[in-house]
């Protein structure tokens, strides 16, 4: 935080006050900055090293703010700190605790904009296979450390998921679609941590927001609601065996990051994984996983303390 004021400084700003933020899984530390004139902005400060991932990052978020998606304005950079536009506070799952009514109606909204928007020129590369395996293998480093039974079964079923996401049907996606990087702003729903968006499976987006960190909260008629999105957003036919798909890489991956972040000191997440794990375990019994990856979720659980 040492270089993050006299950077502002350089970039024509003049802070009169910074606040820290709540993070995200990365190692960019976020904060407030009320300026000399009233307004705030969010300041992102990569860690040492960082520059390259900042001008990446930036890249993306312009390429975003040119075609009107829902993302924070790119203000200014200066090598690893980024600036950008504040949206507040009012993060989805807050607006929930608050009684806020109408949300699915704007979240919709809000994914239509990324799903209907057409992806040439994104700085990022699609997903694929490899990239899908890799994130599997997460899982399997943290939650299966010391091997586990039916070993080539279980790597058939998390090989052969990769390559049916790989085959999906391609949207936009957001790639971290859940209620804490949703936020409510100026009457609708906005999304941060966008940085990762690129080119993959349709239902994707969906499986995140309704399976993740108080998603069932928000849809309390989550079928109804995909049957709405599916019709809205033109979803080929077998969408509900795709979201299933997603469903299930998407809480294995997120379930071995949680254990990542636990095993480096960053033990807040852990609170999350006994819910993901009980969603994924929806998915993958209607995928009929073996049943050694259902046991190494709840163990995965059950070591997280929760």
């Amino acid at each position: 935080m040492i270089e993050l004021v006299p950077t502002l400084a350089g970039l024509g700003l003049r802070p009169v006050t910074v606040v820290p933020l709540a993070g995200d899984a990365s190692h960019r530390r976020f904060f407030r900055v009320v300026l000399a004139d009233g307004a705030s902005v969010v300041a992102c400060l990569y860690p040492d090293g960082g520059d390259g991932q900042a001008a990446r990052d930036v890249d993306v978020q312009r390429w975003g703010n040119g075609r009107g998606l829902p993302i924070p304005r790119h203000f200014a950079c200066s090598g690893r700190v980024t600036v950008s536009q504040d949206l507040g506070d009012l993060d989805l799952e807050r607006a929930l605790r608050d009684g806020r009514f109408g949300l699915l109606d704007a979240v919709l909204d809000t994914l239509a904009r990324f799903q209907l928007c057409p992806a040439d020129g994104l700085p990022t590369p699609p997903f694929d296979g490899p990239f899908w395996r890799r994130e599997l293998a997460l899982f399997e480093r943290f939650a299966m450390p010391d091997g586990h039974r039916d070993g080539p079964t279980v790597s058939e079923f998390l090989d052969g998921l990769a390559h049916r996401l790989a085959a999906h049907p391609s949207r936009l996606v957001h790639r971290d679609f859940h209620v804490n990087n949703l936020f409510w702003h100026a009457g609708s729903v906005w999304a941060v941590d966008f940085q990762d968006m690129r080119r993959g499976p349709d239902t994707y987006d969906a499986a995140s927001l309704l399976r993740e960190r108080g998603g069932v909260d928000l849809a309390r008629d989550p079928a109804r609601w995909l049957a709405t999105a599916a019709s809205r957003l033109g979803w080929p036919e077998g969408w509900r065996e795709r979201y299933l798909e997603c469903a299930a890489q998407r809480g294995l991956k997120v379930v071995g990051t949680f254990l990542r972040l636990k095993a480096e000191g960053r033990g807040r997440y852990a609170a999350w994984v006994a819910d993901v794990a009980g969603q994924a375990e929806a998915a993958l019994r209607s995928l009929a996983s073996p049943p050694a990856v259902v046991e190494a979720l709840w163990r995965a659980a059950s070591d997280a303390g929760v």
